[in-house]
């Protein structure tokens, strides 16, 4: 990669009023992981923390596995004390995880998200923001078929969070569990 696409990368996130765009870098973000499990993807995810922001794995793959012991979430996502910011990381797995839910979802793309234990408002326009990329049909495609970090940063620079009617009242309730923390 070289470093004017760095550049751009950071000015687009610097500038834009996307929430995830500004919390993501270059050095969040795997892909193509062999990672055939819910575990094993949540087990890179805290790798990428550890990489990425210095957060311990041990305690970044504790907090995922907390919120998801409530109930299988649609993005993973957990609270770190003594975390100053909010930090995203996005891992793409070769091949389909299985989530243990009546449906047996499947899930190559996984936005996961730590949060300061005590925040408790700068989270929800990221997490309605990760929401919104996946209900988008074609930034969805994109991201799961770019070949690099710096088009994955870019896709989500480029993407204007709007508003959208919820397709069902379930449908809402389920983004309001997602969100409580």
């Amino acid at each position: 990669v070289c470093s004017s696409d760095l550049l751009i990368v950071f000015l687009l996130a610097l500038f834009c009023m996307n929430p995830v765009a500004s919390l993501l870098t270059i050095d969040g973000i795997a892909l193509n992981v062999d990672a055939p499990s819910r575990k094993r993807a949540f087990e890179e995810l805290a790798h990428l923390f550890e990489k990425n922001a210095g957060i311990p794995h041990r305690e970044a793959f504790d907090a995922l596995n907390a919120r998801e012991r409530l109930g299988c979430v649609a993005i993973p996502h957990g609270r770190i004390q003594g975390l100053d910011k909010i930090v995203v990381a996005i891992l793409r797995t070769k091949t389909p995880v299985v989530f243990d839910t009546p449906d047996n979802r499947r899930a190559r793309l996984f936005f996961g998200i730590l949060i300061p234990a005590n925040d408790e408002e700068h989270y929800l326009p990221v997490l309605s923001t990760v929401a919104a990329l996946l209900k988008d049909r074609d930034i969805k495609d994109k991201l799961l078929n770019e070949t690099e970090p710096v088009a994955i940063c870019q896709t989500i620079s480029d993407f204007v969070p709007q508003e959208w009617p919820a397709d069902s009242e379930e449908e809402t309730q389920d983004l309001q569990n997602s969100a409580s923390a």
